[in-house]
């Protein structure tokens, strides 16, 4: 009778906190897509013990994320010297960016914070179905945590409370667009100046150091080396895309044996 007890109070109070955090305008799950083409899709992650700022309804998320994609589009074309592209997001029906709610059921204390906190994210999004193999699952987690960001193949977090980062919008976009690189399977290390899947150059100002723009991950005259700018997550598509989900899954498939990196997530 004791056990059956604590199972009610068990799914009473997991109810009572599901109902707090249901808001308007807010969506626990993957809205309807307008397009079966590959997409970003956004995620607000809290810890279970999380304070929900409401990152995912308040505009703040769709403010930083559209202005970091207006900034990808500016140093494509001066890379390209002439070509203009962007991150295909994940839109809602509405016209709106599609921004999943999700609260973790562990308490950051007992997140694995000394390796990787994206380890508990993504086999969380599993459990949510939240497995689509033509999306990249990136959060704004609301969490501190050992790095600024984490990414690998299929998902990433930029982590707002982290001391480098502390919410502010400059560095959220700088460490987002380091870690998207990543989550495409960069950079290679066939990539020229890159060691690690880092640009040896911190202080360069490259995407994949820490600033805006875009070095030769994103074009190089390399042969059999994949760049950035062939991306499938890139409009308009490249004529010769990559696919990085099938790049490093499937290595039958995968032509560029020299650029492979077994590490999957990827810390900055």
């Amino acid at each position: 009778m004791k056990k059956f007890l604590l199972v009610i109070l068990f799914f009473l109070f997991a109810n009572i906190s599901l109902a707090s955090d249901d808001k308007p305008g807010r969506f626990f799950e993957d809205q309807p897509d307008v397009n079966d083409d590959y997409q970003i899709h956004f995620i607000y992650t809290l810890a279970k013990d999380g304070k929900d700022r409401e990152w995912d309804i308040n505009g703040r998320m769709e403010e930083i994320l559209l202005e970091m994609n207006e900034i990808m589009a500016r140093e494509t074309k001066k890379k390209s010297k002439g070509e203009s592209k962007k991150y295909k997001f994940d839109y809602r029906k509405d016209g709106k960016l599609d921004i999943t709610f999700l609260r973790l059921d562990k308490k950051f204390k007992d997140l694995d914070i000394g390796s990787s906190i994206n380890n508990n994210i993504s086999a969380f999004l599993w459990l949510k179905r939240m497995n689509n193999p033509k999306k990249i699952y990136y959060s704004f987690s609301d969490m501190g945590g050992k790095d600024g960001g984490e990414a690998g193949v299929t998902q990433g977090s930029t982590f707002l409370k982290n001391s480098s980062v502390k919410s502010k919008k400059s560095k959220i976009i700088k460490v987002t667009l380091h870690e998207l690189i990543h989550a495409q399977g960069g950079g290679f290390n066939c990539v020229p100046g890159v060691v690690k899947q880092h640009y040896t150059n911190w202080n360069s100002g490259y995407q994949l150091a820490m600033g805006h723009k875009l070095g030769p991950t994103y074009i190089h005259k390399i042969k059999k080396c994949p760049q950035l700018v062939d991306s499938v997550y890139l409009t308009p598509t490249s004529n010769d895309p990559y696919d990085p989900y099938k790049l490093i899954f499937f290595p039958l498939t995968f032509r560029f044996f020299f650029c492979f990196s077994s590490h999957y997530f990827i810390h900055l």
